[in-house]
């Protein structure tokens, strides 16, 4: 079964293990650790500001980011298990251009809890929210 789902999501795998490397190269990671809980991520700490980066079960977090984004990328994970070979059309481009890169362009004069409602109210940050448990400003999102 294990190696059904690492073909299943490989092109997300392929792409994490050449960051991965590129990373241990430039001496930006911090520390990996492997999660017991499902879906059994990887988590790989890294010095790069900003990073929350979910691909297959590999997980690359800035080291000064805390618990909600370790589940929010969880929830991204769980993404990866769901479209397979299609998570980095459907996913990985909403996720860092339609959201990430719009918002950093357009969104530079909001303030940032409007920035981040934005950008977690969205398609498919919302989802991966609850799909990993993540509960922001007092509701799930699901309205």
């Amino acid at each position: 079964m294990k190696a059904l789902l690492f073909l299943w999501q490989f092109p997300q795998h392929l792409f994490a293990l050449l960051v991965w490397g590129a990373l241990r190269t430039a001496g930006r990671v911090v520390r990996t650790e492997r999660d017991g809980a499902p879906p059994g991520n990887v988590f790989i700490t890294v010095r790069a500001r900003g990073w929350g980066v979910s691909l297959g079960r590999y997980i690359f977090l800035d080291a000064g980011y805390g618990g909600e984004t370790r589940k929010h990328e969880r929830g991204h994970s769980w993404q990866s298990r769901i479209f397979g070979p299609l998570y980095l059309l459907v996913i990985g481009i909403a996720s860092a251009v339609f959201n990430n890169l719009w918002d950093r362009v357009f969104h530079t004069g909001w303030a940032a809890d409007r920035r981040t409602a934005w950008y977690y109210g969205r398609f498919p940050e919302a989802w991966a929210d609850r799909l990993g448990g993540v509960r922001r400003g007092g509701h799930d999102g699901s309205d």
